[in-house]
């Protein structure tokens, strides 16, 4: 019989730009589930923000990498750099296609994301190829109609309500946005005049 592979988290998103908030989610999904890794997934045009402008994928990408930097658990992955309009359930099949079943595949949310993934292309094969770990968000506590084979992992540990969009609002209004994103990610939005007025 085949070894059985190490327990992964897939942890996509646009990260415009990445905050505490993603690294807390996916430090405590280490924790909770078990994860030898989790594998942050920067998405160059996410189905449900295909009219909102997003920061170039490259500047998006290179933020996670800082991000992420000196955490032996966490890593970076392209695979949905390159497609365009990128669907979860054509990445979770990526990561099934290399031998990691339902019980290793751990796709991490937010409770918010939870609540749409009815609205998602094939949330069923999702649901099929990967344990959903996510984190109640505070004003999100409702759970969608979920197929019956499928494997939920709640977590509430570090729950908060940091988003990227308000951290843009912040930098926009020449507020500080310290303790929200990393230092390097603060530095690197200064640097890259990244979220100014009228960007």
């Amino acid at each position: 019989m085949e070894a059985r592979k190490e327990k992964i988290g897939l942890f996509g998103g646009s990260f415009d730009p990445i905050h505490t908030g993603h690294l807390i989610l996916a430090e405590a999904a280490v924790n909770v589930a078990g994860l030898a890794r989790v594998v942050f997934i920067p998405t160059a045009i996410p189905p449900h923000k295909r009219d909102v402008p997003l920061t170039d994928i490259e500047t998006r990408t290179r933020m996670v990498e800082l991000a992420i930097r000196g955490n032996s658990r966490f890593e970076l992955s392209r695979i949905e750099a390159a497609r365009g309009v990128s669907y979860t359930h054509r990445t979770v099949r990526a990561f099934a296609a290399q031998g990691y079943g339902k019980e290793e595949i751990h796709l991490l949310l937010g409770g918010d994301m939870l609540e749409e993934m009815a609205e998602w292309r094939n949330p069923g094969e999702i649901f099929a190829r990967a344990t959903v770990l996510f984190m109640l968000r505070p004003g999100h506590a409702r759970l969608p109609a979920l197929p019956p084979d499928a494997a939920l992992i709640c977590m509430t540990a570090g729950a908060n309500a940091i988003s990227s969009r308000s951290i843009r609002a912040l930098v926009r209004e020449g507020k500080s946005i310290r303790y929200l994103v990393p230092e390097a990610i603060e530095r690197f939005i200064e640097a890259h005049s990244l979220y100014g007025p009228g960007i």
